[in-house]
């Protein structure tokens, strides 16, 4: 990208403003200087105050949820089945919920990544503008010193020989020293454009910043996809689940709501920083960027603001003045030394001067492209203008989907572990879970027999079971010739008692078979459990 029609106008974004109002204070709730200074305590202590806002909300939203646990943990009253719906239909909604502001934060990670690669390119551009000067100040340096050192010893040599005419070798000798010097000064103004910029290396620095972003980028989408599975799991498990693995999403969720709020405190923090920056960009990396130049000479080229003569322009002009004398020396030379002198290697070291000259001619005309401030000005606003614009609104977009994602996250944390507080499933003997979380009954699934209904509407009290079992007795003692041809006998099979045992097997649960062992007349299970009706009063 070049600088044509690019415009170097910038003014800070909408948002930029936005949160650069937000108030800077200190621990003692003073307002302090808004100025973007990263090394200064007071700002970053301001800028710590902002970010704990999230902070101290996560830990509200953990002590209240420590005491919601610690007061409900131990409730174990059973719900119907109308808030198992409500529970199920609540969960599904707050996962959708949660899955659409993490692909907001997912977007808004991308969206910044991107903002970012286009403000490294324009710093490779910027880069470049510097390894031109840089090289072409080493071939103004070669040109005029180390390559022009050899020529001028031959022409000083030649023109030691004696002539005739004194006062054309006087011009000779006088265009020769002016060679010498103002050879020697474009080297030394060379040299002075180079020294300023040799432990400047914008092209390592951009890699590393590069390396750093795709870091940034890559932990950003791993942090918000983890999140997402957390709320895709939940999501599933609204549908199906066992109670140990809603617990162990209800874990899962916590540790997202706390990674939320985490992020979005480092976030806004962040984003109030680069909101501070983005009012004057050039003022902040002229001050605060680690480049080892002088404050007014990076000041210059990034705002172009012509208030005194830069540094470099004053070399290059001091280059330019020395090889125009040198091309003009070099001129007087050409004409008036072969006329006097007949030296064979005059005309090589006249060739070899002239072809040096030119190639510091063409390496002046680059300086003078890649030493103007408006080149410099225009890629750089460019790079602003992709991070304080784009990029701030992706980071606030990502600050935005945090805060969401951790209010949701809350709310989940609450539903899930109300569920799995209120929603015990009922156990068998052997203490296995007979139904799992949220069953929609399948049928597949095992249940126990209804009870058969009483004549009366009651249940027989323990004196009617006494008699049943008096009854029974008789009518055994009747059929004992059938019984010991069967090998056992049954309450319900007998005779004449059908209705009242069946209504005394449907309240001892519907499944108890009241058959008498072999050499054993009693009914002691019988007994056992008419007592266990009586002490469970259900007469």
């Amino acid at each position: 990208m070049g600088a044509a029609g690019v415009s170097d106008e910038y003014s800070p974004p909408r948002l930029a403003r936005l949160l650069h109002a937000l108030p800077h204070i200190n621990v003692t709730l003073h307002r302090v200087n808004d100025t973007f200074a990263p090394n200064s305590p007071i700002y970053l202590e301001s800028l710590g105050i902002l970010g704990s806002i999230p902070g101290a909300w996560l830990i509200l939203t953990l002590t209240v949820l420590l005491i919601y646990l610690l007061t409900r943990c131990c409730d174990r009253k059973q719900r119907p089945p109308r808030s198992i719906t409500a529970l199920k239909i609540t969960l599904m909604i707050l996962s959708v919920l949660c899955c659409g502001a993490i692909g907001v934060g997912l977007f808004g990670n991308d969206d910044l990544h991107n903002a970012m690669l286009q403000s490294i390119q324009a710093g490779n551009q910027l880069a470049a503008l510097v390894n031109t000067v840089k090289n072409q100040s080493s071939i103004l340096e070669e040109a005029m010193g180390s390559r022009a050192r050899a020529p001028l010893a031959r022409l000083a040599d030649a023109l030691d020989a004696p002539v005739a005419n004194q006062t054309a070798l006087g011009t000779l000798l006088r265009a020769l020293s002016a060679l010498r010097n103002n050879a020697s000064a474009a080297v030394s103004a060379a040299d002075n454009l180079r020294r300023p910029l040799a432990a400047l290396n914008l092209d390592v620095f951009m890699k590393r910043l590069w390396v750093w972003e795709a870091a940034r980028w890559a932990g950003g989408m791993a942090g918000w996809c983890c999140g997402g599975a957390v709320c895709v799991a939940l999501l599933a498990a609204a549908a199906r689940r066992s109670r140990r693995a809603l617990l162990l999403l209800c874990v899962c969720a916590l540790g997202a709501l706390v990674a939320c709020w985490a992020a979005g405190a480092a976030l806004a923090a962040g984003a109030v920083a680069a909101a501070d920056a983005c009012q004057d960009p050039a003022r902040a990396l002229a001050l605060h960027a680690p480049h080892g130049l002088p404050v007014d000479m990076v000041h210059y080229y990034l705002s172009c603001k012509v208030s005194r003569e830069n540094v470099l322009t004053a070399e290059l002009r001091n280059a330019q003045r020395a090889v125009v004398a040198v091309r003009q020396a070099l001129a007087v030379l050409s004409r008036g030394a072969p006329q006097l002198f007949n030296d064979p290697g005059l005309q090589p070291a006249l060739g070899a001067l002239g072809a040096g000259t030119g190639e510091a001619e063409r390496a002046l005309v680059s300086l003078s492209g890649a030493l103007e401030c408006r080149m410099a000005r225009a890629y750089f606003v460019a790079a602003a203008r992709a991070a304080c614009d784009g990029g701030l609104q992706a980071l606030s977009l990502q600050l935005l989907a945090a805060i969401v994602a951790g209010f949701l996250f809350t709310a989940i944390v609450l539903v899930d572990s109300h569920a799995w507080i209120y929603i015990n499933p009922k156990r068998s003997v052997s203490g296995e879970e007979q139904a799992p979380f949220l069953s929609t009954g399948s049928a597949g699934s095992r249940t126990l027999p209804r009870p058969a209904p009483f004549p009366n509407g009651k249940p027989p009290s323990y004196s009617a079971a006494v008699q049943l079992m008096d009854l029974a007795d008789r009518d055994r003692e009747r059929e004992r010739p059938r019984s010991r041809m069967s090998g056992s006998a049954t309450l319900g099979r007998a005779a004449g008692t059908a209705p009242a045992l069946g209504a005394l097997g449907g309240a001892l649960g519907g499944s108890h078979t009241l058959g008498r062992p072999p050499h054993n007349g009693k009914y002691a299970t019988l007994s056992k459990q008419c007592k266990t009706l009586e002490s469970n009063d259900f007469y």
